[in-house]
């Protein structure tokens, strides 16, 4: 169980902070609830996720260590690359499980993999597609977010900690 103040990699909404352990009432069910805001956002948006709801508590993963971090980065290293989906939206859907599941080592390889397409299709005459560009973005946010915090740098730093690993 986790206690208020710990930080937490919550799907694909990245680093959240457990700012509250609360009970709601919903009709006649009352429940508890972990209450959680994005880290270091001043958005006020809060998540409500019920305790007793295995499928949203399993989304909720703890921070890595910097030993585990450098694990991840290796690992995709070594891993072969993503097999690319021809179908726009089978790989669309390919990289929302992805994602969702917050696998870091997976999101290592698919940020290569959308990157390396691009650079060959920017080679072609071509841009690469909107879509996977998408979910680039926003898997270089989860991993340079949850990366930048453990170790203590600045976000921006993240990747070229990545190369020298």
């Amino acid at each position: 169980m986790y206690r208020i103040g710990d930080k937490v990699v919550y799907g694909a909404l990245g680093v959240m902070e457990i700012i509250e352990i609360t009970d709601q009432t919903v009709g006649d069910v009352t429940r508890k609830y972990y209450v959680m805001k994005e880290y270091a956002s001043a958005s006020p948006s809060l998540t409500y996720v019920p305790l007793d709801n295995e499928a949203l508590t399993s989304q909720m993963k703890p921070l890595l260590t910097k030993d585990e971090i450098v694990e991840v980065i290796r690992k995709a290293k070594n891993s072969p690359p993503l097999e690319w989906i021809e179908d726009n939206r089978a790989r669309s859907e390919a990289y929302k499980k992805i994602l969702s599941t917050a696998d870091r080592a997976l999101m290592l390889s698919m940020i290569d993999s959308v990157y390396k397409t691009g650079l060959r299709r920017e080679e072609e005459g071509k841009k690469n597609y909107i879509a996977d560009e998408n979910s680039m973005r926003r898997a270089e946010k989860l991993i340079n977010s949850e990366f930048a915090l453990v170790l203590g740098i600045p976000e921006s730093d993240v990747p070229e900690f990545i190369k020298s690993v």
